[in-house]
């Protein structure tokens, strides 16, 4: 079965940059016409689906109902670049915040550009915080954003340590961040590969959506403690389930 898998995984690296060429210009051009969030949501999360279901890949959501009815922050822990798909696929509405670089890829990032993702510069921790407060408006159209606190893939045993910045985003635009715990991402593509579930026929990644936790009564000077409480709880979760993972 292991060859079949290599196989199919060979044809997914053949079709997913089409996925982008086909789907992108299309995306943009119904974008442009119809100015229609849901419209941008539909094509978003069937690209997500596409690219999970191409690769022999269920996803599980669990606690779908702590998802608020208004704008929130979504932070997930990172460990492939196979969680977008999931996430994108999976959770209605979300809006990604992506390296500055990948904006660079033709087609592909003027894709990202027209749908409202967030140019993040890792290196330069100035520019994130503008574009961070620029964004800060569209939390008001009820908007959601997701955005990884690790601030880069990572795999192991615990989380790594939180950045500041998504929480001074969820704090300066009062709104409820929502933790997201992506188990089993890193089977289907691990880092430093491109080759999407190439070991296994079928794979499961679950996304445990927990309870928001709101933002409103937090300043500068709590906002060390909110870190703290939103990694205690995404970590606990993540050390429950890292065994699925080994």
């Amino acid at each position: 079965m292991k060859i079949f898998s290599l196989i199919r995984a060979l044809m997914v690296a053949i079709l997913f940059p089409l996925t982008v060429l086909i789907m992108g210009p299309i995306t943009i051009v119904l974008h442009v016409i119809f100015q229609n969030r849901k419209l941008d949501d539909a094509m978003i999360m069937a690209w997500g689906r596409i690219c999970c279901r191409m690769s022999g890949v269920r996803v599980h959501v669990i606690g779908l109902d702590y998802i608020p009815k208004q704008a929130c922050l979504f932070l997930f822990n990172h460990s492939s670049f196979f969680d977008v798909f999931a996430l994108a696929g999976y959770i209605p509405g979300i809006r990604f915040g992506a390296k500055a670089e990948l904006f660079k890829i033709p087609v592909f990032g003027h894709t990202m550009k027209a749908l409202g993702t967030l140019p993040i510069a890792r290196a330069n921790r100035e520019e994130v915080y503008k574009i961070y407060d620029e964004a800060k408006s569209r939390f008001v159209k009820g908007e959601m954003f997701a955005l990884s606190p690790e601030g880069g893939r990572f795999y192991g045993p615990q989380l790594a340590p939180f950045k500041a910045g998504p929480f001074v985003f969820a704090m300066s635009a009062q709104v409820p961040i929502v933790p997201v715990v992506i188990v089993g991402a890193t089977d289907v593509l691990p880092k430093g590969q491109f080759l999407f579930n190439k070991d296994h026929w079928s794979a499961k990644i679950e996304l445990h959506i927990l309870n928001p936790i709101e933002t409103k009564n937090h300043s500068s000077e709590t906002r060390s403690l909110l870190q703290k409480e939103v990694y205690q709880k995404m970590n606990n979760v993540w050390v429950a389930n890292f065994s699925k993972t080994n």
